[in-house]
């Protein structure tokens, strides 16, 4: 097995007493792989079910937030995680997911299991066939075959109940590696809602894709951001730094050579006054140098401090841009609400004197 890229994770944040997030940026593995690849290459990027259920257990929250950007993986663990998910809910739990650039293969499961599955509007959704590997006489392959035909049949009913959508229609986009942007995703049920367009930043290594479908890897590392570093604003303003400090030794030493040329001393003058007579030669230049490469510097201060101030001002602004996006949703779904509220109050007026209880199913009431 080779090791997996060093661009995914699987971490707990912004816990509080009423809700904690939760990222899953990772390849989803069995217990066991996920041991191995700790103890072996140092490799902590992946979640397993028995990771995931005993994070989650550490927080007694109302409220789950799952981020997910992940390639996929083990189908076994990740229906776990679903089937884990689908018990907080049924223990009064609110379970919020997200999908966040990957959403692939085993993956999906874990999205779906949110009360309103969520996409970013440029994050890919992808369904495919179950994969393994057999190894044996004709008898164990066969075997394996079943089995994993078994699974297979698994995922594309739990995608049909999910949609709604024929079996045959799942099993044909599952033959064919079906990738979808968030929209299409939305549109075929898969998804409840979408969201304006993330900023990703984990280039993905086309060593390390796994899929056949090489224009996605493409498009989303087009959707790449690498977040602004300090080294790596300011390489050009050190490296100016560096050319200015060189033409100023120049400088220095030519005025020195200038400095003795100009030099003249009488055949009897004592050594003292030579020496004082190069001191004083030598002065100027020694202070036109300091000044020179204290300007220098605070010029380079300045420009990195300028260039950080704007690479930062940048991701302020796309956050806030992000922020006024999820609240204009907000504000569209309320108003949505508003209406429907309205519509409905109307309708109980129109029909006179609204009855009390739920109304009997069929011909079942109440008298004996």
């Amino acid at each position: 097995m080779k090791r997996p890229a060093q661009i995914f994770n699987f971490r707990i944040q912004n816990a509080s007493s009423d809700s904690v997030d939760i990222f899953i940026d990772g390849e989803i593995v069995d217990a066991g792989t996920q041991e191995f690849l700790r103890e072996w290459w140092g490799d902590d990027t992946t979640v397993s079910f028995k990771s995931f259920r005993e994070e989650l257990g550490k927080h007694d929250v109302g409220t789950y937030n799952i981020y997910i950007n992940s390639p996929g993986g083990q189908v076994t663990d990740a229906m776990a995680m679903h089937d884990h998910l689908q018990d907080l809910k049924a223990k009064g739990k609110r379970i919020n997911t997200f999908g966040r650039g990957i959403v692939a293969s085993a993956a999906t499961y874990i999205l779906m299991a949110g009360d309103a599955p969520e996409m970013s509007a440029n994050s890919w959704f992808m369904i495919h066939n179950v994969s393994g590997i057999a190894w044996g006489d004709v008898n164990q392959l066969e075997q394996m075959a079943a089995t994993m035909r078994k699974f297979n049949n698994a995922v594309r009913d739990f995608y049909a109940k999910a949609t709604s959508m024929r079996k045959e229609e799942i099993s044909k986009m599952m033959d064919a590696e079906t990738w979808m942007l968030a929209d299409e995703a939305k549109n075929k049920g898969f998804i409840k809602q979408i969201s304006g367009e993330a900023s990703f930043t984990n280039l993905l290594q086309e060593e390390y894709w796994n899929y056949s479908n090489k224009d996605v890897l493409a498009a989303y590392n087009s959707a790449v951001k690498t977040p602004a570093s300090p080294s790596a604003l300011t390489i050009d303003t050190v490296q100016q730094l560096i050319n200015n400090s060189n033409n100023d030794m120049k400088k220095f030493f030519q005025n020195i050579l200038d400095s003795l040329k100009n030099l003249k001393t009488e055949d009897s003058a004592k050594p003292a006054d030579i020496v004082n007579q190069i001191t004083e030669a030598l002065t100027k230049p020694f202070e036109d140098l300091g000044a020179e490469i204290e300007n220098n510097v605070n010029t380079a201060v300045n420009a990195a401090k300028t260039e950080l101030q704007n690479a930062l001002k940048r991701d302020y602004d796309e956050k806030i841009t992000a922020l006024e996006n999820k609240v204009t949703e907000l504000e569209k779904k309320n108003g949505e609400l508003e209406t429907e509220l309205a519509d409905n109050k109307g309708k109980q007026t129109n029909s006179g004197k609204q009855e009390d209880g739920p109304k009997p199913i069929g011909n079942f009431s109440n008298a004996k």
